[in-house]
């Protein structure tokens, strides 16, 4: 450690007594105690995911009865996520392999027993992704969407849970989506046309259901969301019946209505509710558009602008949310799942200020008890507040955007501020009394969008003592389909100018100190940030890419094989197609790579090795042209990771990559950090300042990645 860091070291120290003490990384980065929870079909059984003693996420299950948790997979690979099915007691679960995506499928009986039971695979094969198209939990069939043919296509086949037989039920090698009704038929299938609409078939008259081919003949035109329409149009649920449909409609509407028709007739669409701030919040991992799971009534949804908006559609569950909101004032009950008979609801309180925190709510007694905090070591945690506001782009477009300020940050006083904007913005707790250290944190997608609610990320990053901007730039989704349409063709220019536009304004409102701004992301975020260190060299103070694409038309030519069904769609995000000399030029004038020599300032690149969407080359190539032009970088690579990082182990390691390099960087505050700490798979591949440093940190480096192909890594000069 140098002289200057050993002085910013004892200034942290000393900071520390004044300001929200220092939360350790392992209670930020480690898996949560509960995630991925979901309540069995009878209402007795509460599954989730968290790590046993070996860090290795597995599945556990508690009595809903009762406090006590029992670990019920034990395998030495970590568990990705769980579902309930109709046979009690019986879950599935997906795993992958090291993060490549190619999820592998399991039957399990949670029954206890010793030695425990073993899990029937589903599909475990090699390279072959699987996944649960239909699981009606009062069947006991499931309906499983496999690519085991052309990794492109997934074909369908049936599950029985009783009998562990897997028939096939349809071979597939046209339609990017297969969807089934309530019984498990499959009625309609997507797919996508020269212009980038997507064409909705359903099946013909005449076509055999027992025997489902992809011919022409078997199929009708249904549907043809053009697409403009394509980011707030998506099927729902069927009816109870089945002989109706449930859709979020986008045509005729820029936020989008919630509509029923019958199916296979969307000309008789009935308008059930059109939205009015942000688009109709359908979650999958949520129930945010809340429908009975028997009699398919629409119940309740969610508005999601800067906080979720409560809509009520059918007045039995009135009285039940408006229980649930008293019972804690000011945060928001979302219904995680449900047992069949809908009298049991599982409840996650959404707040910023605290990790989510699940309740049961039985709707007989109107009675909701506690279960559990997902990170209960925080639930006393000084944390931090986040506030949502609207600023204007350089071409007057109206942005959404977070600013997640210090726990300990000074506020300006109202008194404080002259005009009234700064007025406006002090009475809503954005402003600082004194210009901050601050992190622009650009979310991924792009067609995604950062909302409120509790994170580790911020949560961290603010302890450490920055603001943290998060922009939902043109390209986001949730606020209408011109707002996401705004973003095609505009990677690396108008997305990026919004960001530099959210940058001047959080520096013009004294928010942000202008010399200590870093700019950080993942996927399209890690793309943001090359854009930043390359094309605006001299806003950023430093920048972290993890997992970034850096040459567009590389990305393009190497997506996975199962997105080809959404290729035209991805083309018209970023404006041009590799496939012509005019788009490989347009592609070319967006890539950071091509722009390496304008870097001037740190960087850090973050990789997985098995990323399935951007692969590890987007990350080699960028690096390699850095080195050859002397430009310090420093490139971990994680051999067991895909697109973006899932072992706790690995986790940890990553916010210890990043946390250092921020400090040096922007001078906050800082928990040590070595590189073999926590026992990560992490290889630093390049380290153009401090290599010597990094590589004695590591007292295990050869061991730990024994098993790493040398063949993999590319060599680079220290």
């Amino acid at each position: 450690m140098d002289n200057g860091e050993q002085v910013l070291l004892v200034i942290c120290m000393l900071s520390a007594c004044i300001y929200a003490e220092l939360i350790p990384r392992d209670q930020l980065f480690s898996d949560p105690d509960y995630s991925e929870v979901t309540l069995s079909p009878d209402g007795q059984t509460i599954a989730f995911l968290s790590s046993d003693a070996r860090r290795i996420r597995s599945v556990y299950v508690r009595c809903t009865t009762r406090n006590s948790n029992r670990q019920v997979t034990f395998d030495n690979n970590d568990i990705n996520s769980i579902e309930w099915t109709a046979v009690p007691n019986v879950i599935v679960y997906y795993q992958d392999n090291d993060g490549d995506e190619n999820d592998r499928l399991y039957k399990l009986n949670i029954t206890e027993s010793f030695p425990p039971n073993k899990p029937v695979p589903i599909s475990d094969r090699i390279g072959v992704k699987a996944f649960v198209i239909g699981n009606n939990r009062r069947d006991p069939r499931l309906l499983v969407a496999i690519n085991d043919d052309d990794p492109q296509f997934h074909n369908i086949y049936e599950f029985d849970l009783l009998t562990d037989k897997l028939s096939l039920v349809f071979r597939n090698d046209r339609f990017s989506e297969t969807i089934a009704d309530n019984d498990l038929n499959i009625r309609f299938a997507s797919e996508e046309a020269d212009d980038g609409s997507l064409i909705y078939y359903r099946l013909s008259e005449t076509a055999n259901p027992k025997n489902i081919t992809t011919a022409a003949s078997n199929w009708v035109e249904y549907v043809t969301v053009s697409p403009q329409d394509r980011p707030t149009t998506q099927p729902v649920d069927f009816t109870a019946d089945n002989k109706r449909i449930y859709w979020l409609w986008g045509e005729g509407s820029d936020l989008g209505r919630l509509v029923i028709h019958d199916f296979g007739h969307p000309e008789r669409n009935e308008i059930l509710y059109s939205a009015e701030k942000a688009e109709i919040e359908n979650d999958e991992d949520d129930e945010y558009l809340l429908i009975h799971p028997t009699d398919k009534t629409a119940l309740s949804l969610y508005e999601f602008f800067h906080k979720p908006e409560l809509h009520i559609l059918n007045e039995t569950v009135r009285d039940d949310f408006e229980y649930l909101m008293n019972l804690r004032p000011g945060d928001l009950p979302i219904v995680v799942d449900y047992n069949e008979d809908f009298d049991i609801w599982l409840v996650r309180y959404l707040c910023d200020q605290s990790p989510n925190e699940y309740f049961l709510y039985h709707r007989k007694q109107r009675k909701a008890d506690f279960l559990f905090s997902e990170r209960p070591q925080l639930r006393h945690r000084k944390l931090y507040r986040m506030v949502g506001f609207n600023f204007a782009a350089r071409d007057n477009f109206t942005l959404q955007a977070y600013l997640s300020l210090p726990p300990d940050a000074e506020l300006r006083k109202v008194s404080n501020s002259s005009d009234e904007a700064s007025i406006q913005f002090a009475e809503m707790g954005l402003l600082p009394a004194v210009p901050q250290k601050m992190v622009l944190h650009v979310h991924g997608g792009p067609h995604y969008r950062d909302k409120f609610g509790f994170s580790t990320m911020i949560a961290w990053l603010t302890n450490r003592r920055y603001a943290v901007l998060q922009v939902n730039y043109r390209g986001s989704t949730g606020f209408g389909k011109k707002y996401a349409n705004a973003g095609n063709g505009e990677w690396g220019r108008k997305m990026h100018y919004d960001l530099i536009d959210a940058v001047n304004f959080a520096i013009d409102y004294g928010i942000a100190d202008p010399s200590k701004i870093a700019i950080m992301g993942a996927s399209y975020g890690g793309y943001a940030a090359l854009v930043g260190m390359t094309f605006t060299p001299e806003v950023f103070a430093c920048g972290v890419d993890s997992c970034g694409p850096s040459n567009l038309i590389t990305f393009l030519e190497t997506i996975p094989p199962y997105w080809k069904g959404g290729y035209r769609e991805l083309v018209t995000w970023l404006g041009a197609d590799k496939d012509t000399a005019e788009g490989r030029a347009f592609l070319r004038s967006r890539s950071p790579l091509f722009f390496a020599n304008s870097v001037k300032k740190p960087l850090l690149i973050l990789q997985g090795a098995n990323d399935a969407r951007v692969k590890e080359n987007e990350s080699d190539q960028f690096v390699k042209e850095l080195v050859k032009l002397k430009i310090p970088v420093t490139y971990v690579l994680y051999p067991d990771e895909g697109h973006g990082f899932g072992r706790p182990r690995n986790t940890l390691a990553e916010a210890g990559f990043v946390e250092r390099f921020l400090y040096k960087c922007l001078h906050g505050r800082y928990e040590r950090f070595s590189l073999g700490q926590y026992n990560s798979s992490a290889i630093v591949i390049h380290d153009g300042e401090n290599a010597e440093e990094w590589l004695s940190l590591s007292d295990s480096l050869s061991s730990i990645h024994s098993s790493f192909s040398p063949s993999s890594k590319i060599e680079l000069p220290l």
